[in-house]
């Protein structure tokens, strides 16, 4: 978002809700950067040409993802969100933190706008309760520095909006997949990473056939190699003969630097819906 779809400009105490989140990696000098680069992958785009397409929000799943609009004290922020259920939208916690405050934004500062395409809009409701995982420790004095947050708590990166009202359509099903289910390449299955991004605002953007891993390693956590520019809190997607499932969020990139050229993004990185799939909250009237 804008302030964060995790694609971002800058975030926590330099420029408030951030479309990249800065933080160190499990892996060594690696990092999510702020910095510009001449690199072509430098802002999500994992290779020469962005394979990014823009696709019509009037057909399901595609007409159940929205706009998070989040107005901070002096920042406005943008992020996707999935209807999950008639008033459920899951989506990433950082997306809810006002850096200004140096806390969360209230309920009812957060707008949900779904099937937002161009100026028009299917229906649009205001967040009556919103919540984020205890152990997602996310305040500055949480961080190991500002622009850093811890890399345990990136597994807890998610956050479960409650509206006002009911939205129409169907819901997205969330799947919890583990390493070894995931489809192999002769499946007619496929993954997909789709929101509303940094140079796309009032469009859903996909990148259809980009390769997710689930990390065994680090339980929780789901990487991939999809386009992305800022879609902090975009779904990733298992999409298979006409069904769509959400297996995770996505929530930042990874990056290095190289001296004499720049910071490089070398895969984005997200929450694993074996972390949400379960929560009480998702069922609940």
């Amino acid at each position: 978002m804008k302030v964060t779809h995790v694609t971002w400009r800058t975030l926590a105490a330099l420029v408030g809700f951030c479309h990249v989140i800065l933080f160190a990696t499990i892996e060594a000098r690696t990092a999510f950067a702020q910095q510009s680069s001449p690199l072509a992958n430098s802002m999500g785009i994992l290779s020469e040409k962005d394979r990014r397409v823009q696709i019509r929000s009037d057909q399901w799943p595609w007409s159940s993802l929205g706009r998070i609009n989040v107005i901070g004290s002096n920042t406005r922020g943008l992020c996707t969100g999935t209807l999950v259920a008639p008033r459920r939208v899951l989506t990433a916690a950082q997306c809810l933190f006002d850096a200004g405050r140096n806390d969360w934004v209230k309920p009812g500062s957060i707008h949900f706008l779904i099937g937002q395409e161009r100026d028009k809009f299917l229906r649009h409701s205001i967040v009556d309760t919103s919540y984020v995982p205890p152990d997602f420790a996310y305040k500055l004095a949480d961080r190991p520095r500002a622009d850093m947050i811890d890399p345990k708590v990136i597994r807890y990166n998610w956050a479960i909006l409650t509206l006002r009202d009911e939205m129409p359509g169907t819901p997205v099903p969330i799947l919890a997949v583990e390493g070894l289910d995931l489809p192999s390449l002769e499946s007619d299955d496929e993954f997909a990473l789709a929101g509303y991004a940094d140079d796309r605002e009032f469009v859903i953007s996909i990148h259809k056939g980009c390769k997710i891993t689930i990390d065994a390693s680090e339980p929780g956590l789901i990487t991939h190699m999809c386009d992305t520019l800022g879609q902090s809190g975009a779904p990733i997607l298992l999409l298979s003969q006409g069904s769509a499932k959400v297996i995770g969020i996505h929530s930042s990139r990874v990056q290095d630097f190289e001296p004499n050229v720049g910071w490089k993004t070398l895969k984005g990185v997200g929450v694993s819906a074996s972390e949400f799939g379960q929560f009480t909250v998702l069922t609940r009237p």
